[in-house]
């Protein structure tokens, strides 16, 4: 199939009966529209997803990329001018809602790009409520890329692991899959939060930031973006490859594959 007709949205009814079957793995990227510094849009949760989302498409036949979902939880971002915030029911609500309606047309593949830090507990409680009413359908989540590709690549950051809103990874992957949205110029100076190391803080941003970003931004470039995209394109490929071979069965499961 044509390579953009793996948008769900850019699709006509009869591609989506052509190609859509009980096959088809869905996509479903979930992002958050809040500030990220004076140098990065309010949309970078969701856009990067969903830029990982369609390199992803071009090697896995059967993928089927829903629109993105582009608000989130965002209470703790509230004090920042023109956060767009959704209750945390709100959005398990509306994960649960798109779920069922993905299980009614006959699949049984999800998986999740998660952009935002906020949305992790709601996809969770999303998908165990899910699991729980439809025990066949299997749902995948990539929950935090941020803090994934600082551990997958030790060299690849300058500070902090990359970490941070709006910090070095996230700043590299947009200079990356949209330079013309990043105003490099502008980013604020390194700001690591002083946070212990192993137990969670639950904090609001102001509490760490006066700009609404964290982190290195200015080590960003467009070099570690392009190895960010490449780590995770590779990782997920690999993922659903292998998640294919076995018809997504894990666990127990298998040994009577």
């Amino acid at each position: 199939m044509d390579k953009q007709s793996s948008l769900l949205e850019e699709m006509n009814s009869f591609q989506v009966n052509k190609t859509v079957n009980s096959d088809s793995i869905a996509l479903l990227v979930f992002g958050a529209c809040e500030n990220h510094g004076d140098h990065m849009p309010f949309g970078s949760d969701f856009i990067f997803p969903l830029e990982l989302a369609k390199r992803i498409s071009i090697k896995i036949r059967n993928l089927i990329i829903l629109p993105p979902i582009p608000y989130g939880v965002s209470l703790h971002h509230k004090k920042f001018f023109m956060t767009i915030n959704l209750e945390p029911n709100t959005l398990v609500n509306l994960i649960e809602n798109i779920f069922s309606s993905l299980i009614d047309n006959g699949i049984k593949k999800i998986l999740i790009i998660n952009g935002h830090d906020g949305n992790i507990a709601p996809i969770e409680i999303a998908s165990r409520n899910t699991k729980d009413k439809f025990p066949k359908v299997t749902i995948a989540c990539l929950e935090s890329w941020w803090t994934l590709v600082g551990e997958l690549s030790s060299n690849l950051f300058e500070v902090w692991n990359g970490m941070g809103h709006g910090g070095e990874a996230e700043t590299s992957a947009m200079l990356y899959v949209r330079p013309d949205l990043v105003t490099i110029k502008r980013a604020p100076a390194d700001t690591i939060p002083n946070l212990p190391e192993h137990v969670r803080i639950y904090w609001n941003i102001d509490e760490l930031t006066k700009t609404g970003a964290t982190g290195a931004s200015k080590k960003a470039t467009t070099k570690k973006g392009k190895v960010i995209i490449q780590i995770l394109e590779d990782l997920l490929v690999s993922f659903i490859e292998n998640m294919e071979k076995t018809e997504w069965k894990y666990g127990i499961h298998l040994k009577s594959h």
